[in-house]
């Protein structure tokens, strides 16, 4: 920090950034952005990355949370943005916004009306004895 004050006393003298930076051992674009911060103003890839942010939370948003980066990026080039995917991937990342894919709901049993097996067990479920009444269960398990 001190490096960069002395930048600036420097240029108020009328010497020239690029040399001063040279002899004190920093790049001009690490002066100048720290010059930026230094002022509290945000720096214009800064706007133009909050607005970006801002516009994928709408997107996500009216998708019910379902887009992903890859949906999100071809919508935003669809609204005539040119983005990166991997921007996209990467500010979503950042602030923590993921596309969620709902479970899809499988039926496993489809009733027949005319095909229906007799209940042998006439609903009693707790029997008098050991090896009297046997029951199954099968659960449905999703595969690729």
């Amino acid at each position: 920090m001190m490096l960069y004050r002395f930048v600036d006393e420097q240029k108020a003298e009328g010497f020239p950034v690029g040399r001063i930076c040279e002899i004190a051992g920093v790049s001009t674009s690490a002066y100048y952005d720290s010059k930026q911060h230094r002022d509290g103003r945000p720096t214009a890839t800064e706007l133009r990355e909050r607005l970006l942010v801002n516009e994928i939370r709408q997107i996500h948003t009216t998708s019910k949370g379902t887009y992903g980066s890859p949906r999100v990026t071809v919508e935003l080039c669809t609204r005539g943005r040119v983005v990166n995917h991997k921007r996209v991937e990467r500010l979503m990342r950042i602030h923590d916004i993921v596309g969620h894919t709902p479970k899809k709901w499988t039926v496993t049993t489809i009733p027949s009306a005319t095909h229906r097996i007799p209940d042998l067990v006439n609903r009693d479920f707790v029997p008098d004895g050991l090896d009297v009444t046997w029951a199954g269960d099968i659960t449905y398990i999703r595969t690729w």
